[in-house]
Parts: structure tokens; C-alpha cells; sequence
């Protein structure tokens, strides 16, 4: 078995799709399907089951991912340590994001990242702030930019806090806003409103539930972009992180909590001093990006 062959089954894992898998990865689907199949006999052991709806794990095919996942991520920082003896500098990095961050963020950060380092791929996947963790700890992605869950006690990852982003509410246009300079939580009683979805960011419910307000919950979604457009057109009133409406403005009112929320902004990672030089690499340059000092970063 080689690392190709790894590389084909954490992709046919993650798609659950063979033709899907030799598209992307540029083989063809008989040769993906036989990768599979002698891996599977040369390990002695059912990794997929095979239906007419595609490939899915098995229970052991589960447990041999984490493993092949983590041997991945080893050999990424094996290559990149004999391209740096060699004075070369290559490499990959998988980050994650939430979509306010790689909409708002990312985009002007890659860029000049890229600049200076054009040799390092970079893969981004955007998710919620459950779904980063996870990646993060399973080594889906090499770090995530996220929100720092409220609920974040006693977990096994860094975290490097970047900015703090205020919570607003967000209201159609129409919208009454005289002689407010702020949008009291007690005020969503009662008024149709629309949740980001539990699974994506349980931070806005949190904070009704802390505050007692008891808005009615009508619609959800995961998409930042998609509650924009539902309050826009009069389906009801949110609350989004300031971040998230930086491009979107002009398209509704919107006003500062009361009591005030924020929310910390930063990365997620596993143990600064195990990640590759490419990712290490990524973080100091994010670090002078925000005027972060290097002192203030306890990375080692």
C-alpha cells in the first residue's frame, strides 16, 4: 500500500461516491473501484459497504480512517521537512472556515499569502462551528477559523483568539428604528424570527435563552446570507454576528444588542508545535496580518 492508495480511500470515504472520487482525483472509476477492493483484501477486512445508493464506511472502515487520516497528516509534514532541508519550500494546507470569515477574511489573507509562498496549495471548506471542530480534531482540515463556542469548557484544542465581532440585530428596512441606538433582546418577544440552525451555531440561541426572550421561531438556516435575504423581505428579525453583514448593509437595518454580546474570533488547531511547517507558516503570517504580536502568542 502507498499514500496514494490512502489519499483515493479518504476521498472515496468522505463522497461516499467512486466516480465522484476518480473525477477529482484524475483516475478512472474501475481503477478507483480496484484501489478499494485490494486494499480492502490486503488488509483482510470490509471497509465499505457497496449499494445502489453509493459507498459507505463500515463500522471498522470508520476506525481506519481516523488512522489513515492521521498518518496522512504525518507524512504532509515528513514531505515538507525534507523540501525545507532542501530549501524548497511546498506543501498543502486543509483549513477551515465560517463563511463570514472566508468571505470577509480569507480571501485578502490568501492572497497575499500566496505572494510570498506561492508553492503552498491551499484547500479551504467551509462548516459550522461544531462541524470545525470536528474537522480539526478528526484531521479533516490542518486548523479552522471560528467563533470560540460559549460553551467551550475543558476541550483538547488550541484555540489563538484574533478579534472580538459584536452580535447586532438585524431588521428589514421598513423596520421602525427612531430614536434607538440600540435593539433591547427583550424587544424579539414575540416577533416572528429567524434562527441559524442549531447544528451550524447555537450561540444566538444561547444568548435569547440567557436573556429570557421568547421570540417565535419561524424559519432556519445554516447560510448567513440566506437569513439576510429572509429578514430583508419582511419574514421576520435575527441576529447575526457584525462580521457576517459587512457586505450586505445596504440591504437592512441593523443595531447594536442591549446588553451587548461579542463574539471571539481565532483558530482552531491541535497542539501549535505538532503542526507542519506549511501551517505553522500560514499562522505567523495571520499573526502579522492582524498586528498580532508573536510574544503574545504562547505558539511553540
Amino acid at each position: 500500500m502507498d499514500i496514494n492508495t490512502y489519499k483515493i480511500f479518504v476521498t472515496v470515504a468522505e463522497t461516499n461516491n467512486i466516480s465522484y472520487t476518480a473525477e477529482v482525483l484524475g483516475y478512472t472509476q474501475s481503477g478507483v473501484s480496484h484501489s478499494m477492493k485490494r486494499l480492502e483484501k490486503e488488509l483482510g477486512l470490509q471497509l465499505f459497504i457497496r449499494d445502489r445508493y453509493g459507498v459507505h464506511l463500515t463500522p471498522i472502515g470508520r476506525d481506519f480512517l481516523q488512522k489513515v487520516r492521521a498518518l496522512m497528516s504525518e507524512n504532509e509534514k515528513l514531505e515538507q521537512f525534507i523540501y525545507n532541508i532542501k530549501g524548497l519550500e511546498v506543501g498543502s494546507l486543509n483549513i477551515g472556515a465560517l463563511s463570514s470569515i472566508s468571505v470577509n477574511w480569507l480571501p485578502d489573507i490568501i492572497n497575499n499569502f500566496n505572494i510570498e509562498h506561492p508553492n503552498i496549495t491551499i484547500n479551504l471548506k467551509e462548516g459550522g462551528i461544531s462541524d470545525l471542530y470536528n474537522w480539526v480534531s478528526e484531521s479533516k482540515v490542518d486548523f479552522a477559523f471560528s467563533s470560540l463556542d460559549i460553551k467551550d469548557n475543558n476541550r483538547n484544542l488550541e484555540f489563538l483568539p484574533i478579534s472580538s465581532d459584536k452580535y447586532v440585530a438585524i431588521l428589514p428596512n421598513e423596520y421602525n428604528t427612531e430614536n434607538m441606538n440600540n435593539f433591547p433582546i427583550s424587544k424579539f418577544n414575540g416577533e416572528n424570527f429567524i434562527l441559524p440552525d442549531l447544528s451550524y451555531d447555537n450561540s444566538i440561541f444561547e444568548i435569547l435563552k440567557k436573556e429570557n426572550s421568547k421570540p417565535i421561531f419561524r424559519f432556519s438556516s445554516q447560510n448567513d446570507y440566506s437569513i439576510i435575504s429572509m429578514v430583508e423581505n419582511g419574514l421576520g428579525l435575527s441576529i447575526l454576528p457584525e462580521l457576517a453583514i459587512k457586505r450586505e448593509k445596504d440591504r437592512l437595518k441593523y443595531l447594536p444588542l442591549e446588553p451587548s454580546y461579542n463574539r471571539k474570533l481565532g483558530i482552531y488547531m491541535k497542539k501549535f508545535k505538532d503542526l507542519s511547517p506549511a501551517a505553522k507558516t500560514f499562522i505567523y503570517f495571520v499573526a502579522s496580518y492582524f498586528d498580532i504580536p508573536y510574544d503574545n502568542l504562547k505558539l511553540k
